[in-house]
């Protein structure tokens, strides 16, 4: 109930300074706010395309590595250096597309006005209005890092609006959750500056990311694809040299030649074995036959010599032509089928002329021999044939080790020239395999962030934020009532001045009888006068309790401090029980009593220190004035005998820790 009571006391009591708080508080906004300037902004969403991304590899980007990306895109739109290049596009937006007179979609009239006039005119040469890309490539020859120079020091200085870095780092780069989608968003005054910046930066960002991030591997594959040209070409070199070598040493196939080679020379030396035994078994046949018979007749026969060397020279090319034949080719090839022929003829010729020798009938013992001689014609075949046969098998065996002797350093030549061909080859091959990965991690990369994609295009905006002057008055009204509430509430706790009768009985402790108004205003001294007689006469019939006919009862005015109103009270309460016909006797210190006195000090009662005049009528209320308790002691024990103790407080003085002090004397 005491808090019910006490906020709407609380609230009259700081009524007018509220009530002027507030309205001074609200009057000043309402006036500073007409000032505020427009704001527009701007919105686009770019997609990453970084969490959901596709690979040619089996590479998976994880959590780290996403948050890694998402962090490289931001901070490469909020570095300073593609800030810098977007002041440099943007200034060369606004001065090639703005105009004086009349707003246009990159730059307000007022703002193209301000801007010409901070543009030295040596700048403003450098516009080509036909052209933004050949204004901004001329901006950026003429920007030089020093003060004196226009192009820099509009973005190193925070006091542009919209060219300056402080301006442009207000842009708001984030990634909207936890999905592949970057928003970009920024606040300016002039809504063409706002839609152009955003463009110009999302250019920026992606041909500065796409850099950062294709150009590391675009420099591995330029690299691959020297190092195969060099690798294929010392290839190239290595092989036409060992198709020279091969040209000029007749090398097709080393291994196949040297394994044909040497089959070819096991078989002749078979051959040539074979015939060298037909040739010593004929020879031996010979020599046993010529011995039982006399045939030097039958040697120089003259048909007989020619078809022996026609024998010999049919068997050598037949031999030849069998050597230089493959086995499954003899039956076709005519020559050699001719060559036989003709040496079975020239075989039965010889064996024709054993018809016509008669007068060799008979060996020299008288022996007939008609048979022998027909051996010995067959053995002298048979001799002519290997004879030949031997002849043309030597002549292949010094062919054979003749081409031992050319194939043996050539086959070591071939392999020293084919091991260059390989370790060439095996060069090339890793090279164009490490040129294939190469392009395969530039595809990956390209797949795994879409070149950032720009979703939704920033607008113009055709309608400005508001400049929520609204919302400013009534958060200045709101604020100004509370602080006012809170900081008269903060005093009202830690003040100790007993102001009113609910923070005096708080304060002290003590029961509060009534409460009376000073004189000082002039203008209301009457009205304040009846008040206090209305409260002395409350009081006074709150006192009237303790009266006892022919008894004088004794009330003590007591005060802490010098002048709280004892002598003032003591008046009003004395001339109203003289209104009710009682008696009223005022006893002051330093009048009627001496506080410095031993009979004042050891007082006991009343009568110690003060005694009525015989003359005086008993009186039926004693008033008695004490001095101030800061200054003088008042006795214990007069104050325990008298019917009344009251304390007289200034209203408007502090009750301090003192007072407190003294209370707890005055209580015991």
């Amino acid at each position: 109930m005491d808090v019910i009571q006490f906020i709407p006391q609380f609230l009259y009591r700081i009524r007018y300074r509220l009530l002027w708080g507030s309205l001074i508080v609200t009057a000043l906004v309402i006036y500073f706010t007409q000032f505020l300037p427009f704001s527009y902004t701007v919105n686009s969403n770019i997609y990453a395309g970084v969490t959901n991304a596709s690979s040619v590899t089996e590479e998976r980007s994880d959590y780290f590595s996403i948050n890694s990306t998402f962090d490289n895109i931001i901070n490469i739109g909020k570095s300073k250096g593609t800030l810098e290049k977007v002041s440099v596009r943007l200034l060369a937006t606004c001065l090639v597309h703005g105009n004086e007179g009349k707003d246009t979609p990159y730059i307000l009239a007022k703002h193209y006005r301000q801007l010409l006039q901070i543009t030295p005119k040596e700048v403003l040469t450098l516009v080509d209005r036909q052209s933004v890309d050949k204004t901004t490539e001329n901006l950026r020859k003429y920007r030089q890092p020093h003060k004196g120079n226009f192009v820099f020091s509009i973005f190193s200085q925070p006091s542009n609006p919209f060219f300056s870095f402080k301006a442009l780092n207000k842009i708001i780069i984030r990634r909207l959750g936890n999905s592949d989608l970057i928003d970009i968003n920024y606040t300016c005054s002039d809504p063409g500056i706002a839609q152009n910046t955003i463009a110009i930066l999302e250019e920026e960002l992606t041909e500065a990311y796409e850099i950062l991030r294709f150009s590391s591997t675009r420099n591995v594959i330029a690299y691959f694809e020297e190092q195969v040209k060099k690798a294929k070409s010392a290839l190239t070199k290595e092989e036409d040299d060992l198709m020279r070598y091969n040209v000029q040493e007749e090398v097709i196939n080393y291994g196949e030649q040297t394994k044909a080679l040497a089959i070819t020379k096991y078989e002749v030396d078979d051959r040539y074995e074979l015939a060298r035994r037909q040739y010593e078994s004929a020879r031996s046949l010979l020599d046993m036959l010529e011995k039982k018979m006399d045939a030097r007749l039958i040697r120089t026969n003259t048909g007989l010599l020619q078809e022996l060397d026609k024998v010999s020279k049919l068997n050598e090319k037949i031999t030849e032509q069998e050597i230089f034949t493959a086995d499954t080719q003899h039956s076709t090839n005519e020559e050699l089928t001719r060559s036989k022929r003709e040496l079975k003829q020239a075989e039965d010729n010889i064996s024709h002329l054993s018809d016509n020798i008669n007068e060799y009938a008979f060996s020299k013992e008288g022996v007939g021999i008609q048979n022998m001689v027909n051996e010995w014609l067959l053995a002298v075949i048979n001799e002519a044939k290997a004879q030949a046969e031997l002849k043309v098998l030597e002549d292949r065996r010094k062919d054979i080790r003749e081409g031992y002797k050319t194939l043996s350093p050539v086959g070591t030549q071939v392999n020293r020239k084919e091991r260059a061909v390989g370790l060439a080859e095996d060069t090339y091959r890793e090279v164009l395999r490490g040129l294939s990965e190469a392009r395969l991690r530039l595809k990956n990369i390209e797949m795994s962030t879409s070149n950032l994609q720009i979703i939704t295009p920033p607008e113009y905006p055709l309608t400005d934020n508001g400049r929520k002057r609204l919302l400013y008055i009534i958060a200045a009204f709101a604020g100004s009532v509370i602080f006012i509430i809170g900081f008269s509430l903060l005093v009202e706790l830690i003040d100790r001045t007993l102001r009113d009768a609910d923070r005096s009985r708080r304060l002290t402790g003590l029961p509060v009888i009534a409460a009376f108004n000073g004189i000082s205003n002039l203008k209301f001294r009457g009205f304040l006068k009846a008040c206090n007689r209305r409260a002395a006469a409350y009081v006074c019939q709150q006192l009237n309790q303790y009266l006892k006919p022919g008894q004088s009862i004794v009330i003590n005015l007591l005060s802490m401090e010098e002048r709280e109103g004892k002598s003032f009270l003591s008046r009003y309460f004395a001339d109203y029980w003289k209104t009710e016909g009682l008696k009223v006797r005022i006893v002051s210190y330093h009048i009627d009593f001496e506080v410095d006195k031993k009979e004042y000090i050891q007082a006991q009662q009343l009568s110690d220190f003060w005694q009525k005049n015989d003359a005086e009528e008993t009186p039926d209320i004693i008033l008695v004035e004490y001095p101030a308790l800061c200054h003088f002691t008042v006795p214990e024990s007069v104050i325990a005998g008298a019917n009344v103790n009251l304390l007289i407080a200034n209203a408007v003085r502090l009750w301090s820790a003192k007072d407190d002090a003294r209370m707890q004397s005055l209580r015991k």
